[in-house]
This record gives structure tokens, C-alpha cells and sequence, in this order.
């Protein structure tokens, strides 16, 4: 199925809405703990994950090693993170967050399931399972595309 100029209109005005509307509630979100949104990003990755290496973070987050760098140096001057040597290869840095950190992720993800709470109360129930699978089709198909451009840029 062919999608037409109009529904393409349409989509493209919808997710302008979307973007500023989500930019808006992440800043809110995010401002409770006085970090950007890359830092953010971040902490609830390594939240996540626990201590893990720069390289494994800088694929992970889908970012360069010098921006990576440097969230990771705002992070520690914060108190949220710790660099520490990996035991198994004293060459490579782990990070991981400290006592603050993990209390600063507990609050971003308290605040951000609150939000999305109560946005999905202002949606159908019988809708909700439809609004999550739309959402995982759309970002993999953004991320294949870029994915895609990355790889072309390579050759």
C-alpha cells in the first residue's frame, strides 16, 4: 500500500506536534534533577545496565566518544557517576553510577512513569496496546533508515 501526499502531510504535521510536545515534557521530566537530556539519557542507561565500558555506552547511546566524553565528565563533576578501571582489562574505563546517581535515576524514571501514566489515561484503554506497537514499528523504522544512511556514509 502506497501512503498518499495528504496522509504524508498529515503525518508530518502530527509528528511536529509530537516533537514539540515531547521535547516539552522531557524538560520538565528532566529539570526535577537539574541535568540535560543527554545526561539523562544517560544515567537510566547505566541504571540499567550497571557499570558497563565507554565503548559498550558510546554504541549503546548511539553517540560519539568525545560527546560521550563529556556528558560523562558533566556526570562525574555532578556526583552521579564514577570512572573506574576495568578489573578484567586495566587498559579500558568503566562508568557507573554513585549512591546520588542511582537516587537521581530512581527520581527521573518516578517522574517520567507518572507523566506517561497519566498520558495514557487520556487514551482509550483498548487503544493502549495499539499505541505501543505503533510506536516500536515507527522508532525501528527511523532507526533502519538512519542505520541505513550511517552505512551508505561508510561507502
Amino acid at each position: 500500500m502506497t501512503v498518499g501526499v495528504e496522509e504524508i502531510k498529515t503525518f508530518r504535521c502530527k509528528m511536529r506536534v509530537l516533537e514539540r510536545e515531547i521535547s516539552k515534557a522531557l524538560a520538565e521530566t528532566t529539570a526535577c534533577c537539574g541535568v540535560t537530556l543527554s545526561q539523562c539519557h544517560t544515567l537510566l542507561e547505566l541504571e540499567q545496565q550497571g557499570s558497563v565500558s565507554m565503548k559498550t555506552l558510546t554504541k549503546d547511546l548511539d553517540i560519539d566518544k568525545s560527546t560521550l566524553s563529556r556528558i560523562i565528565d558533566g556526570l562525574v563533576n555532578l556526583g552521579f557517576l564514577n570512572r573506574e578501571t576495568d578489573p578484567g582489562d586495566r587498559r579500558r574505563m568503566n562508568v557507573c553510577l554513585t549512591q546520588n546517581g542511582h537516587q537521581v535515576a530512581r527520581r527521573l524514571n518516578t517522574t517520567s512513569d507518572e507523566y506517561y501514566t497519566e498520558l495514557f489515561k487520556h487514551i482509550p484503554s483498548g487503544k493502549h496496546e495499539q499505541v505501543v506497537e505503533s510506536f516500536v514499528l515507527l522508532t525501528e523504522a527511523m532507526w533502519a533508515i538512519r542505520k541505513g544512511m550511517k552505512d551508505e556514509q561508510k561507502t
